[in-house]
Order: structure tokens, then sequence, then C-alpha cells
């Protein structure tokens, strides 16, 4: 959907706090792609950034009081969804297992997973898998740029770096993700066997 100017996107708010459903409809029409990209790169699971992306709107709907018109809307929905994505995780964190049984399943799993071929591959988890190979500081650059949506000039302040550098490095560093997610997506030959 193309971009909403403003002093709309102030009218849909208005009117959506008004009770107009279809005001809201747009709203959520225009910022639905932002923030399921903001939480598919939290999660890392597609299927749970698709089942918060449809808690956020629906926490959103409830809370629209809160939210300012005039202001832009997406960073209200972004800290909506950073918040669920916490909560998320907290409460799906993996906790300790006491058994063997459970604790040879976990293992047997894993064993599982890494044996066998990435049949499963996707973008998404190429991505993910692409992100983890990165330094911290690169990383932090691009979730900064990315998935907080700062600026380059806000980015080049807050490194203390000029613009074009940032620029650069943020090139290069796409560059490079680009060719870790070809590769990992590309069909691999099968591993010889050890004699």
């Amino acid at each position: 959907m193309s971009e909403i100017a403003a002093n709309e996107e102030s009218r849909l708010i208005s009117a959506a706090q008004n009770g107009d459903l279809a005001a809201f409809g747009i709203l959520v029409e225009h910022h639905y792609a932002a923030v399921r990209a903001c939480l598919a790169v939290r999660m890392g699971n597609a299927h749970d950034a698709e089942d918060l992306t449809q808690e956020v709107f629906l926490l959103a709907f409830k809370k629209l009081d809160q939210c300012t018109p005039g202001r832009p809307m997406r960073p209200w929905l972004r800290r909506i969804a950073v918040n669920l994505s916490g909560n998320h995780r907290r409460k799906f964190r993996a906790l300790p297992v006491g058994a063997i049984e459970e604790l040879q399943n976990l293992i047997d799993d894993s064993l599982r997973q890494w044996i066998e071929p990435l049949d499963e591959r996707t973008p998404l988890e190429a991505l993910r898998h692409c992100l983890d190979q990165l330094e911290s500081p690169a990383r932090q650059l691009l979730f900064a740029r990315y998935a907080d949506e700062l600026s380059l000039d806000e980015l080049a302040a807050l490194l203390e770096r000029k613009t074009s550098a940032v620029s650069m490095q943020l090139h290069r560093l796409r560059h490079l993700i680009g060719n870790c997610i070809r590769e990992k997506l590309s069909p691999q030959p099968p591993t010889p066997r050890p004699l």
C-alpha cells in the first residue's frame, strides 16, 4: 500500500478512535507489513511473527485512545510489537527438564535437525542464520537501520561517523548478507561419507 500522508493518517486515527472500523482497517492494511517484518526479525519464526502481528493490532485497537493523532502511528505500533515479542519470549522460554527421557528426546530432535538436510530452507531462516554469522556491532547496525528504522543521519550521529561511511558499511553488509542467503538457499551437494 502506498504511503499515507501524515494528515491523512491523523484523520484516520481520529476516525478510528470515534468507532470507524473502516478507518482502522486502512491503518492496519498500511502498517501490517512493517509490524510483521519487525516481529519476524525479532522472533525468527514466521508463524510466531504472524500470530503476534495480529495480537499487535488487536491490542492497538483496544488501546487506540492512547495513540495520538498527529503523531506517526508506526513507532507506537512498533513499541507494542516489541513489548509483545518480549512477553512472548519470556512466556515460551526453554525450561530445564528433569527427566532423562525428556532430555534424550531433546537431544534426538536436535541431532535429527542437524543431520537431516535442510528441506525447510526459507529465506527467513537463511536471513536469521546469516545475521547470526555477523559480529555483534554489524548486526546491531542492521537492526537499528531496518528494524528500528533509524535514518542514516541518525545512525551517523549515534556512531559519530559520516553518513556516507555508515551508508557504505550498510551497503557492504547487505551485499554480505545477500551472498550468504543465496549460498544458504542454493541446493547443496550431498556430503561424502568417510570411508
